[in-house]
């Protein structure tokens, strides 16, 4: 119960601004462009640390207090960044914000693989989902209403209280409960991370697909956000909506993602998630109206929910035995966050010369780039059937 409550209390904290920063720059004077290169710093941030930090993590026995640190240190950025103007301050507490988020998600993987154990890891990762979606929604919906009533910059308040939460909920868990040797996938042989990484196939082609995968997704909520906006719409209000929808679906999704990987085990959960991500931009792009937005944000929540269980059991699956599960998680989310340094960038200066509706297009073909990557690599890497039995790929250099 510990694990779920830590996933619910970490999602608002983590989130941060999130969909919210957009119109919270756009209300402050901000072009397309200038938007989404503050969005793209927190990526950029998180491209450069990611893999380093899981490195740090498969070594450390402290972790509850590196989730600590990570955690406070989003809620001293979401405050520093609606204390300021500056673009520059902007984006350095964006910086701030985008190494610490980076740091959350694989702790989390070690912490959950720690104290679960591989068998239980998959089933675990869909419950810690479900829970981490909840807490998103029960985010969005206090910030919706802090950001209608007093404003946006007042966000950072559900954010604070959200950061409390969690550490409160860290101090519960019991530290001798983590089995680090475990957390880490086993003991570690002579060969470096780097070698691990490089020369374990599936991994890179799982990291590349992941790319495309967060490329397609992480602008659409925010310039769909801005879209209903220019368009007259409430920006708190907006926006508060459409990720309480796809948080809300995100919940399901992620416990249907355990049924589906049952029969088409995680790789085939992964495939369905680009799929619908091909389909939401589609949609986006002709989406003027909450008839269509709506929908628009409930194929977020299942191309969200389903993928977020699906990439860490993946992981999990190739790194076993290797003592590099954290640092190979790492390097998948490194990938994740390029592409969440791309994406604002691609889908800003699209919006900016040919419109928000291009941009969604642009966005929706990187998706079927990656599924078709996605299809033919885990089909020439045998990941066809569920993962007890052929997602087992092995993790030796190629």
């Amino acid at each position: 119960m510990s694990l779920l409550a830590l996933n619910f209390a970490l999602a608002g904290a983590r989130e941060g601004f999130g969909p919210f920063l957009g119109v919270y720059l756009q209300q402050r004077g901000f072009d397309p462009a200038a938007t989404g290169f503050a969005m793209g710093l927190a990526g950029l941030a998180g491209l450069l640390a990611t893999t380093p930090v899981g490195a740090l993590i498969d070594r450390t026995a402290y972790k509850r207090a590196a989730l600590a640190m990570a955690v406070l240190g989003i809620a001293a950025g979401a405050v520093a960044l609606v204390s300021t103007d500056s673009l520059w301050l902007i984006g350095l507490s964006q910086l701030v914000i985008g190494v610490a988020d980076t740091s959350i998600a694989p702790l989390v993987a070690a912490v959950t693989l720690g104290i679960v154990g591989r068998e239980a890891y998959g089933a675990q990762v869909s419950r810690n989902e479900a829970f981490n979606h909840a807490g998103n929604a029960a985010n969005a919906a206090l910030s919706g209403v802090l950001g209608y009533a007093l404003g946006l910059g007042y966000v950072s308040i559900a954010i604070v209280v959200m950061a409390v939460a969690s550490c409160g909920v860290l101090l519960g868990i019991d530290k001798g409960s983590i089995d680090h040797g475990t957390a880490r996938g086993g003991e570690q042989d002579e060969r470096s991370t780097a070698r691990v990484l490089f020369g374990t196939r599936p991994l890179l082609v799982l990291a590349c697909t992941v790319f495309a995968y967060q490329t397609a997704n992480g602008a659409m909520l925010p310039f769909l956000a801005q879209a209903r906006t220019a368009a007259g719409a409430d920006p708190s209000l907006t926006t508060g909506v459409m990720t309480v929808v796809s948080q809300a679906t995100m919940v399901g999704a992620a416990l249907l993602a355990a049924r589906v990987a049952q029969a088409r085990g995680h790789a085939g959960v992964l495939s369905i998630a680009l799929g619908l991500v091909v389909v939401r931009g589609i949609l986006a792009a002709f989406a003027t109206s909450w008839w269509l937005v709506v929908p628009v944000q409930v194929l977020e929540g299942l191309a969200m929910g389903m993928g977020g269980v699906a990439i860490p059991a993946l992981v999990a699956k190739i790194m076993d035995g290797t003592g590099h599960a954290t640092a190979g998680l790492a390097g998948v989310m490194t990938a994740y966050g390029a592409g969440a340094t791309v994406s604002p960038l691609l889908a800003g200066l699209v919006a900016q010369y040919l419109g928000f509706a291009a941009s969604f297009v642009a966005l929706a073909a990187v998706a079927a780039g990656g599924l078709a990557v996605w299809m033919v690599g885990r089909r020439a890497l045998g990941m066809r059937g569920p993962t007890s039995q052929t997602d087992g790929v092995s993790a030796e250099p190629a």
